[in-house]
């Protein structure tokens, strides 16, 4: 094994958790052998993983997730840790965990050290639903984990990442990953077998994916059922090593990342362009994939009611794995009801969050004083006042390009949201 230390934690819960439908995340490595430009985990894990930018790779300790799994399946907590427990109404209410949300489950490290093949035989054993999100394409020749996933074409989903068809700028964004023509063929394996699989072309990148009136129809012939779009955020506090990346990227977009994004973008920190921007392209890419039979998922802030399901990944809506409890599905709800409340999606938010907010593994929960304000705060606690506070830039009120606009409160005093864009002139609600 290389002397591989295997002492990397994981699972752990996604920033994303106010809208995501999958928030229970799982990286194998530490880091991932690709070095694509855009990389949103770079910045982060550049400051906070203890040799990340030395190039130090760890990996998940098999035995260990495992034994997570195990407990929480027979519900003792012997053996686990008070922070692993948070994981187990989530484990035993079967819902699908995310793979590889900020490395690459299947990259070279994968090829050379097999601890993501470890854990998938696991994961067939116990019949475990998964979801995957990768840019390799050398496992779909590997029968060892190709027979794996033939066995679970009801539960386990494939993502394939590519944002350009373009093989030179895809080479020179995405350095070291295989060719976009390869990973369509990943894609032609999978769906030859019976496969989910979901074309991720994330990160939209402005000068490098416009090509996507070629790549959706061209993955969608491969075998394709759905496609997933999120823009290329930038973050605005980045260091001088993060600015080296976004001037590599600006040679190949032909503009300045940096100034574009600084000039269109309305957020703090993390800029994500103004859905003025991105609206019409996320239209067209709608289009373009219903007319190919695909079904559309958007995971971007703005535009997410244009998806086909809550899953804004592209898991198949009919296997009832994903976790509604989610502002994405309250947006899908307001979309075919007029509006919606937070008792439309407490259930599961209350069955499956029920631990402290302060504690939350992997969640970044910011300042000693708020983490002081909160101490006694449930998740679910946190979610709720995250959708009640209207100056919260993740609630529905801020986070979603105003296509949710509060409405009055409900008999529990709970914010009720109308599904549509402000109209011109139209006066905010009191709130009272």
């Amino acid at each position: 094994m290389g002397g591989l230390k295997k002492n990397y934690s994981s699972p752990r819960w996604s920033m994303e958790i106010p809208d995501c439908s999958m928030p229970m995340s799982m990286d194998t490595y530490s880091r991932c052998s690709y070095n694509c430009l855009y990389c949103f985990s770079y910045f982060q894990k550049s400051h906070t993983v203890k040799g990340y930018t030395e190039g130090l790779v760890r990996s998940v300790n098999p035995d260990k997730v495992i034994n997570l799994f195990e407990q929480a399946r027979k519900n003792n907590i012997d053996g686990v840790t008070q922070t692993e427990r948070q994981f187990f109404p989530y484990v035993q209410s079967g819902r699908i965990m995310q793979w590889g949300g900020l490395a690459d489950e299947f990259d070279e490290y994968e090829r050379r050290h097999g601890v993501t093949l470890e854990l998938l035989r696991y994961f067939d054993k116990i019949d475990y639903p998964l979801s995957f999100s990768t840019k390799a394409a050398w496992w779909t020749e590997d029968s060892r984990y190709m027979e794996l996933f033939a066995r679970h074409t009801h539960n386990w989903h494939v993502k394939i990442s590519i944002i350009t068809a373009n093989e030179e700028k895809a080479r020179r964004i995405e350095k070291g990953v295989p060719p976009p023509a390869e990973r369509l063929e990943a894609i032609r394996r999978l769906a030859a077998q019976g496969q989910h699989v979901t074309l991720r072309l994330r990160p939209y990148i402005i000068g490098v994916s416009e090509d996507f009136g070629t790549l959706i129809p061209a993955a969608a012939k491969a075998g394709a059922d759905s496609m997933t779009t999120e823009f290329f955020c930038m973050e605005a506090r980045a260091d001088e090593r993060l600015k080296a990346r976004y001037a590599g990227m600006s040679q190949v977009v032909g503009y300045d990342i940096h100034k574009f994004y600084m000039a269109n973008s309305k957020q703090q920190g993390y800029k994500r362009l103004n859905r003025d921007i991105k609206a019409p392209i996320i239209h067209q890419m709608r289009d373009i994939a219903h007319k190919c039979g695909m079904r559309f998922h958007v995971s971007d802030a703005f535009c997410r009611e244009c998806n086909d399901a809550c899953n804004c990944c592209g898991v198949p809506p009919e296997w009832g794995v994903s976790q509604t409890g989610n502002i994405g599905n309250a947006i899908i709800l307001a979309r075919e009801n007029g509006q919606v409340k937070f008792s439309d999606i407490a259930e599961p938010i209350e069955q499956l969050f029920d631990f402290p907010w302060v504690a939350a593994s992997g969640f970044n929960t910011g300042s000693n004083r708020a983490r002081a304000l909160l101490y006694d705060t449930t998740m679910a606690q946190w979610l709720r006042r995250n959708w009640n506070n209207l100056k919260a830039g993740t609630s529905p009120a801020r986070g979603y390009g105003g296509i949710l606009q509060p409405a009055g409160k409900d008999k529990h005093g709970d914010v009720i949201y109308r599904y549509g864009l402000k109209k011109r002139g139209e006066e905010d609600v009191e709130m009272g």
